[in-house]
């Protein structure tokens, strides 16, 4: 998927929460796919906001969810498991539990011009907080939190 961001989801974007090494691969391009035990309940395409967990603890890029697929682990692991950047012993723990999983390809990423830490996050209007795994926020409150990186 090239620049053209038309059709994108006009209502909403996806913040995901991530390790910070996560967020680091997918911000250079090297990890192009999420792993997550829940299904996001998206358009695609949809911008994602990429949250660094701690010791991070801010928004650091976005990027755009372009597929998800949901399917049994060992087809996960399969098709998907060398673009998650997880070993396998990673893959087995984080699905403990489960018996499905689901995929999210992601394209387009972009680092904020400089991170926005929680704290400068909380004090906007809507009071962020930083999701488990993942939330949704109206485009309008995620381009109003994107510009505060500027």
């Amino acid at each position: 998927m090239s620049n053209n961001l038309q059709g994108l989801d006009q209502d909403r974007m996806v913040v995901l929460s991530l390790r910070p090494r996560f967020a680091e691969a997918i911000l250079a391009g090297v990890k192009t796919l999420e792993l997550r035990r829940t299904v996001p309940k998206i358009v695609i395409p949809t911008r994602a906001l990429l949250y660094a967990a701690s010791p991070v603890r801010a928004l650091v890029g976005t990027c755009v969810i372009t597929s998800v697929r949901t399917a049994d682990l060992a087809a996960l692991w399969e098709e998907h498991g060398p673009r998650s950047e997880l070993s396998f012993h990673e893959f087995q723990q984080y699905f403990e539990g489960v018996n499905t999983g689901t995929a999210l390809t992601l394209s387009e990423p972009q680092a904020l011009s400089r991170p926005i830490p929680l704290q400068d996050l909380r004090e906007k209007p809507r009071n962020f907080r930083p999701p488990q795994s993942f939330a949704y926020v109206d485009t309008k409150t995620g381009n109003r939190l994107m510009r505060t990186a500027a």
